[in-house]
């Protein structure tokens, strides 16, 4: 073809009405390339891949898992502190006479000789309170007692259980206030926590 013949097929061209080009088809065309540099970034080389995973997860991580995973986390490190705060209060109330082993406690156990200077009495039951050193922190008796009207006894009583020592109850290891019922009959004596 001549230069010239190309030259009049440029400015018939040229002379064409312009149409205006749908946003429609930008907007595809946009998409198209959009996807076309994505997958040139995720399949280009082995490092642009291993980039693009790192992207994914980072968006993954902040979108998904952070909104769920921190607040359960914060949770859960709350309920944890919460609990070894209140721990040390939670005690072992065992009820006078029983006696149900458990690996995780302990009972109080009688360490020093629990003898009393009074006449002899056919029997006598004392509920002690112990401390998580072994000592006495206080006593109650339990109703039907007739010895207990007797000041002279419940003196004797009193001295006694000052100077008495227990091994203290445990809960989980640690030492722990508990409660024990002392029965006195002759020369025999019984403790049950």
């Amino acid at each position: 073809m001549s230069s010239r013949h190309q030259h009049n097929e440029s400015s018939l061209l040229g002379a064409l009405p312009r149409l205006p080009v749908p946003e429609e088809l930008t907007t595809r065309l946009r998409i198209a390339g959009s996807r076309e540099a994505l997958r040139h970034r995720k399949f280009g080389s082995a490092g642009a891949f291993g980039a693009y995973l790192k992207d994914e997860v980072a968006v993954r991580f902040d979108h998904w898992f952070r909104p769920v995973f921190a607040p359960a986390a914060g949770g859960l490190l709350s309920a944890m502190l919460l609990f070894t705060m209140i721990a040390p209060a939670l005690t072992v109330n065992r009820l006078p006479g029983s006696d149900v082993p458990s690996a995780l406690t302990t009972q109080a156990s009688l360490e020093s000789s629990f003898s009393m200077t009074f006449s002899p009495v056919d029997i006598i039951v004392v509920d002690v309170f112990i401390d998580e050193t072994g000592k006495v922190v206080d006593y109650s008796l339990p109703e039907g007692q007739n010895w207990a009207k007797n000041p002279k006894l419940i003196r004797s009583l009193e001295t006694t259980l000052m100077y008495t020592k227990f091994t203290p109850a445990t809960y989980f290891g640690q030492p722990s206030a508990a409660r024990a019922r002392i029965t006195l009959q002759r020369n025999q004596v019984e403790v049950r926590g």
